[in-house]
Formats: C-alpha cells, sequence, structure tokens
C-alpha cells in the first residue's frame, strides 16, 4: 500500500521569480525525521472486493488553469513567462507578477510533463537552474513518474532522451514502469523496458501485479512473457495470482498456474489464492487450485483464523462448500477475533470462534446447513459468546435454518452470555413464528436467565402483550419472580405498560414490587457479572 506524508507538514512556496532560485530537488520536501524505511508510515487498510492504491498521480484536469492544448500560461503561476518562441526559451518574472495566493506541490517540469508539453522541458531545465530532469516533487517523484502514469508518450521519450533515471523511485516506492503498467499505457511499458527499466526493483507496485490489480489484461500478458515475473510480490505480499483472482481474471489466473505460479503464498493478511478463490465462490478455481496442491485447510493465521470453508460458507456459495468438503476441509475449523480475545456480545457481525455452521447460520443458507451437517458439523457448537447455530439462527429471525437444525436434533436449552437461551432470544426478538417454532420442539418455557428472569419477565421488559399470551397459553408460570422479588407484573407496571399489566392481573398475575427500579435483564453489557472480570478490555 501506499506510503503517506502527514498532512500537519505543509510545504513552503517556492520563490520561482528569485533570479537565484533554489532548485527544487534542494529544497527538503519531507517531514523532519521522516525515515521511509520506517513502516509505520504505511497503511494497512485493505478491502479484499478493490484492488489495491498504487501511486496516485494528479491528473491534468487537477491542475490550476489547466487551459487549452498549446496554453502556456500556467507558467505564470511559477513566475515565469515564454521569451521567445522560436528558439522556445523561458525567462524569470518579477515577483509582482507571480500568484502569491496559491502554493504549488509540483514544480513547472512536473506540470509540462503532465500537459505532454515536451518541447518544455528542455528549455526549463536550463532557465537559470529552476529545474532539472529528475527534479522531485514532495512525494519524490519525478517528471517521467507523471508523464508514464498520465499516458503522455511523447514526454516520457523526450526525458529519458535528456537523461531522465527509468528506474527511479518515489517515495511510495514506485517506479515509472509500475505506474504505466497500474494506468494500462502498453507502448510506454514496451518503451521502458526496452530503456533498460528493471522488473526486480522491490517496489510498491510490482509490474505485473500492478497491471493485473487494475484488470489492464493487454499489460499483463506482455509482462507475462517475462517468465521469472509469475510469483514476484506488491508491497502487500500479494502475488500476480491473488489478483487474477480476487479480479475475476480467471483464463489468466489459469495461464498463471500454468506458468507456475505458487498456490500457497500467503499475503501479507495471511490470505492465500484459495481464500480469495473460495470467498468469491468460484468452484472450477478452487478445484484448480486443490488440484495443484492448495492447502485446502489453511487458516489464515493471525487475524481471523478463516479458512477456504468459512469464506465459502460466509459468502453463501453452496457448490464451493460442497467441494471443499469431498477434498476433507475440516467442518469444524474455528475462527478467532480480529483484534481483540473479547468484544462486546451485542456487537454485529461477531465471528470469533465461529465455526462453518455458525457462519451459515449467521447468514441464514440453510442448504448449505444441511452440507455441514452430513458431513458431521458439530450441530451444539459454541462460538465464543457462548451462543450454538441455533440461538445465532433465532437471533437473526432465520427460520429455515432454525427449523433444520432442531429438526437435527439441537438442544434449545443451551444458553449463552447472559444465560439466554434460543427462547429467551425470540421473545426479546418479538418473533411470534419463531417462538412457536422453539415451542414446537419443546423448549422450556419457563427457562431461566440472568436475574432468574424467565421469558415472561423479558416479555414484560418489552411490552409485548402477544407473546406474553402465546407463553401463556403454552404454561409459562406467571407469578415467578425475579432476584429481587419482582414478577412479570412488578416489571409491567414499571414499565409503564398499563394494558399488559392489567391482562397479567386478569390471568393470576401479582404484584407489589413495581416501585423498585429494576435492571433490564438483557444486554446491560458490562455490569454483568458474566463480564465483570473482562472490564480491562473495555479500557
Amino acid at each position: 500500500m501506499s506510503v503517506g506524508i502527514e498532512e500537519s507538514h505543509e510545504r513552503q512556496p517556492v520563490e520561482y521569480g528569485e533570479a537565484y532560485a533554489v532548485p527544487l530537488h534542494r529544497i527538503s520536501t519531507l517531514p523532519p525525521g521522516y525515515d521511509e524505511h520506517d513502516h509505520s508510515h504505511h497503511s494497512s487498510d485493505h478491502h479484499d472486493d478493490a484492488p489495491p492504491r498504487f501511486d496516485e498521480v494528479p491528473s491534468l484536469e487537477s491542475l490550476p488553469l489547466a487551459g487549452i492544448p498549446g496554453d502556456r500560461s500556467w507558467l505564470a503561476k511559477f513566475g515565469l513567462v515564454i521569451a521567445s518562441e522560436d528558439p522556445l526559451t523561458v525567462e524569470v518574472t518579477p515577483n509582482k507578477d507571480k500568484d502569491q495566493s496559491l502554493l504549488y506541490d509540483l514544480g513547472p517540469i512536473h506540470e509540462a510533463a503532465l500537459r505532454n508539453d515536451y518541447a518544455l522541458l528542455k528549455p526549463l531545465e536550463i532557465s537559470f537552474a529552476c529545474t532539472h530532469i529528475d527534479e522531485r516533487s514532495s512525494e519524490q517523484k519525478t517528471a517521467l513518474h507523471y508523464a508514464c502514469q498520465n499516458g503522455c508518450f511523447e514526454t516520457v521519450k523526450a526525458l529519458i532522451a535528456s537523461g531522465a533515471n527509468v528506474n527511479s523511485l518515489s517515495l511510495r516506492r514506485a517506479t515509472p514502469l509500475s505506474l504505466a503498467s497500474s494506468a494500462g499505457y502498453l507502448e510506454i511499458v514496451q518503451y521502458l523496458l526496452s530503456q533498460n527499466a528493471k522488473l526486480h526493483i522491490p517496489d510498491a507496485g510490482n509490474p505485473l501485479c500492478a497491471a493485473i490489480a487494475a484488470k489492464h489484461e493487454t499489460v499483463a500478458l506482455y509482462l507475462l512473457e517475462y517468465g521469472h515475473l509469475v510469483n514476484t510480490r506488491d508491497s502487500e505480499a500479494n502475488t500476480p495470482l491473488h489478483h487474477a483472482i480476487r479480479n475475476g481474471m480467471l483464463p489468466l489466473a489459469n495461464m498463471l498456474l500454468d506458468k507456475g505460479a505458487n498456490v500457497n503464498a500467503p499475503n501479507q493478511e495471511f490470505l492465500r489464492p484459495l481464500h480469495i478463490a473460495a470467498s468469491k465462490g468460484f468452484r472450477d478455481m478452487v478445484a484448480r487450485l486443490v488440484d495443484v496442491g492448495a492447502d485446502v485447510n489453511a487458516p489464515q493465521n493471525g487475524v481471523e483464523w478463516f479458512t477456504p470453508l468459512h469464506y465459502a460458507v460466509q459468502g453463501g456459495h453452496k457448490e464451493t462448500v460442497a467441494l471443499l468438503l469431498e477434498n476433507k476441509a475440516n467442518v469444524n475449523a474455528k475462527t478467532a477475533w480480529k483484534k481483540f480475545g473479547y468484544s462486546h456480545p451485542k456487537c454485529e457481525g461477531e465471528i470469533w470462534g465461529s465455526t462453518p455452521l455458525h457462519l451459515a447460520a449467521t447468514g441464514g443458507f440453510p442448504e448449505i446447513a444441511r452440507l455441514l451437517l452430513d458431513a458431521g458439523a458439530s450441530i451444539n457448537e459454541r462460538r465464543w459468546d457462548m451462543q450454538t447455530p441455533l440461538v445465532v439462527a433465532v437471533e437473526r429471525r432465520f427460520h429455515s435454518v432454525a427449523r433444520l437444525l432442531l429438526l437435527r436434533k439441537a438442544k434449545t436449552e443451551i444458553v449463552a452470555m447472559e444465560r439466554r437461551a434460543a427462547i429467551h432470544v425470540a421473545v426479546e426478538n418479538g418473533d411470534l413464528d419463531m417462538l412457536q417454532l422453539l415451542l414446537d420442539f419443546k423448549a422450556d418455557v419457563n427457562a431461566k436467565m440472568m436475574r432468574t428472569y424467565t421469558p415472561l419477565h423479558v416479555a414484560a421488559e418489552k411490552g409485548d402483550l402477544e407473546i406474553t399470551k402465546m407463553l401463556l397459553k403454552n404454561g409459562v408460570k406467571i407469578n415467578y419472580a425475579g432476584e429481587e422479588g419482582e414478577t412479570a407484573t412488578d416489571i409491567a407496571e414499571a414499565g409503564g405498560y398499563g394494558e399488559l399489566k392489567e391482562f397479567l392481573i386478569n390471568n393470576g398475575g401479582k404484584g407489589g414490587n413495581y416501585h423498585k427500579s429494576f435492571k433490564r435483564s438483557v444486554h446491560y453489557g458490562w455490569k454483568s457479572p458474566e463480564w465483570a472480570k473482562y472490564a480491562h478490555v473495555k479500557k
């Protein structure tokens, strides 16, 4: 990924109007104490569905005074003016003619390159030593970097003819070749290689990786003629095979495999090509990778410990799941938590300690859940928050998954955090159909959770009359008391649910403790006794 400069360090304006202006390449443009070898400057943000960014180069349209082709009035902002057209010469104007309100990161030679105005390069270089062919911007880019990514071929040729360094590295460690590859300019790529551009500089955008990540197949196919690039890596340790599969360029991925691509190479996030293929649901590519030796149970070490099977299940890719199971994927492998050992039980998308069956329940994939169960998945396995796949399915209101699990003898009495059983979760959600389903499979209508609350207490907390009626119809004890003696009637009265209170009283409910201030039973978070020992994690 790209290396950034802290924005608090602003570039000071360069007075080009001075007769003896200091050349830009002598001006320090980096923050004090900056060490380009210090990896703390690197960004670690990554998204599987988007190719990594390479060196960002301004476009012509982003520049002030873009003007029209052939218009050189933009030189005025640098304190420069055309003195003669034949021969073309540039001279410095007095400071008063320079636009003092503008601050520029690029020098005049960089902007000339972006405008493909190659005729200006030599005049600028010889004009009072105010610039030179390899002058660097604050990101240590030369004019050749800008010309390559913006497709200014004539300028590229003129710069190289004038002695520009074809292998110069920017601050973000990008070469002109990697930028041209990522932008898809085959003609420039071919020319750079003919001018001895090196392919093995450890840069941020390995040319082949850069071309494939940006989906420039023509450039990639040309670079593939250099067979020794097949297993090269970019700055995030991705190989060309990682990028080809991620972008769905499967014929190219097959070509890489034919040329000996390493199928078990992990990137810096420990993702292997098989993880990516499984997450995308590319069944045929998964089959090819397995056939040539990919480890079907390779964990994503150090991050979430996802195996390819976890990714396939999470994406809902049934055929890929079936293929992985046929090839002995571990059906009960567990994930890990990405950043912390524990997190709050109400966090969305919790996956720590999940088996593939948990992920099938999380995504609501009954057919995949059936495949996993047929392959021997542990139906009552708990994840980090003690939830079984059944509790997960109930919590997310996936009735078809819950029914399948119940038909396969999932236990309804197993409790999770705060001793919540599946029936408590259904009541909390106000899900009548799920509650009826659980009761049909003999769930305990009087199951006790934290504070010894029954499902009726939870219904009273929510003020849910319909759920209360269903619970009473199925034999819930109407006057069961909580830790402080509170009944469901007390809770309904304390919550201001008058209709529910009257209904409970009419059906034999008793109160008397309504004056007490009750803590909510469900999810009072870090006050929970079961979470007290993890208080340091919150801090």
